[in-house]
């Protein structure tokens, strides 16, 4: 099917999978901006990521120093004329320091919800909820349980 017949669903949900195969698999962040909006707006529930596509490549490159990806599982994908929707996996391996953790060499996975908005055959917005929390465990570190 060439590019002209696909139908702008279809051209969303290639646009992130292409995003996600170049820039957070590859690590091909010099190619980010053929990705996102210069304006993006980051949703993601630590709050972590200032917002615009420049912060967006600066905190990219720091994960990049804590996790070397090994690749992404979607799950389930879906897509409008304007939104896409995925049910993800994360695999990494621990590379770098991360939170005092030294390099682990340990692989692991990150299942997550991420959703992206489009505009002009662009990523305008993205919103994560991935299970952060799982990666003390998965490196063999004990997290102390919050008592009330």
């Amino acid at each position: 099917m060439t590019t002209a017949a696909k139908s702008i669903p279809e051209r969303n949900m290639e646009l992130v999978r292409d995003f996600q195969r170049d820039c957070m698999h590859a690590q091909r962040v010099d190619l980010m901006d053929r990705y996102l909006a210069p304006d993006l707006v980051i949703h993601l529930p630590s709050g972590a990521v200032q917002q615009g596509r420049e912060n967006a490549f600066s905190w990219f490159l720091e994960c990049t120093t804590w996790f070397t990806s090994l690749g992404i599982e979607v799950k389930m994908m879906l897509a409008d004329d304007d939104t896409v929707f995925q049910l993800i996996e994360l695999h990494f391996e621990h590379t770098g320091e991360f939170q005092g953790i030294p390099a682990t060499g340990k692989r692991i996975s990150i299942p997550g919800l991420a959703a992206f908005k489009i505009r002009g055959g662009l990523i305008s917005e993205h919103w994560g909820l991935y299970e952060m929390d799982t990666i003390p465990s998965q490196l063999g570190i004990e997290v102390p349980t919050a008592q009330w």
